[in-house]
């Protein structure tokens, strides 16, 4: 069953079409990366699903209700969270504090019970922390110990990255979309972050929407992957069906020249890991 529908949508800025008419679903429990060279309407993608654009035609509906219209804390409260493709932490406060914030949504207290501490306030309050260090303890020490009191600043790039993600788990989110979740990574940080979404689907019970641009994550994990260009949907499918897509190569290589190829093997050519990772594993959407 689909829980996420994208249903003919239509987004442009002045004489620029973001996306046109893009349609595809995701099915609960799956993995789906979207990729796409620089430029597609990727991130675009994202921030029309999570209310900060207002797209111009189409339906976007998670669990068969519509997400148009809704500011992003209201999609958030429907279950759906993000991660982003430039961080965006409170970077002088803890690890800790950054992963309870997104919970504060759901204390439904007001002014007098915050003020005084009621039993029932202390109560939710405890429970936030609770679910604050499950999440966090989701990526095993690398966020534990003394780190949880550490301010995000002093963080390695890598740890920062799984601290957003572990905001985005706290929220009490269905689904996850992830925005270049390895984008600066090594590749020993990659293979772990790849094994954090495995496990997200399989362990945490979360359907993922991924934009990446490294083909060995997308091909390691993606259930299905739909490629963008120029904002339209131009492939969708299996990982290795998708790579030798005549039209997906060309969109990340160009057109091929025939007269180039007259002293050359034969062979199709084909976007994969190999090629490390497309384009530009830290470019924009």
């Amino acid at each position: 069953m689909a829980l996420l529908e994208i249903e003919n949508v239509s987004k442009s800025f002045g004489g620029l079409q973001a996306t046109s008419e893009l349609s595809f679903s995701v099915n609960e429990g799956e993995i789906v990366s979207v990729i796409g060279p620089n430029g597609a309407g990727k991130t675009t993608l994202f921030n029309l699903i999570t209310g900060v654009y207002r797209p111009d035609d189409g339906h976007i509906r998670f669990d068969g209700r519509s997400l148009v219209g809704l500011k992003p804390n209201r999609v958030v409260d429907r279950g759906v969270a993000r991660t982003f493709q430039n961080l965006r932490l409170f970077n002088n406060l803890s690890v800790l504090d950054n992963v309870l914030i997104p919970q504060h949504h759901r204390l439904h207290s007001n002014l007098f019970s915050a003020v005084f501490r009621t039993p029932g306030y202390r109560r939710r309050e405890a429970a936030m922390h609770e679910l604050a260090l499950e999440k966090l303890a989701f990526f095993g020490p690398r966020l534990m110990s003394y780190r949880l009191h550490q301010p995000v600043y002093v963080l390695s790039y890598a740890n920062r990255r799984r601290t957003e993600m572990a905001r985005a788990m706290a929220t009490g989110a269905r689904m996850l979309l992830l925005d270049e979740p390895s984008a600066g990574m090594n590749p020993k940080e990659t293979d772990e972050v790849t094994q954090i979404i495995r496990r997200m689907r399989d362990e945490g019970g979360y359907t993922i929407l991924l934009v990446e641009h490294k083909m060995n994550l997308v091909g390691d994990i993606s259930d299905r992957v739909v490629v963008l260009d120029y904002g339209q949907k131009i492939a969708e499918g299996n990982y290795q069906d998708v790579v030798r897509d005549p039209t997906v190569i060309e969109a990340y290589l160009g057109r091929r020249d025939d007269s180039d190829d007259e002293d050359q093997d034969g062979g199709e050519p084909a976007i994969d890991g190999s090629a490390s990772n497309g384009p530009d594993s830290t470019g924009g959407a």
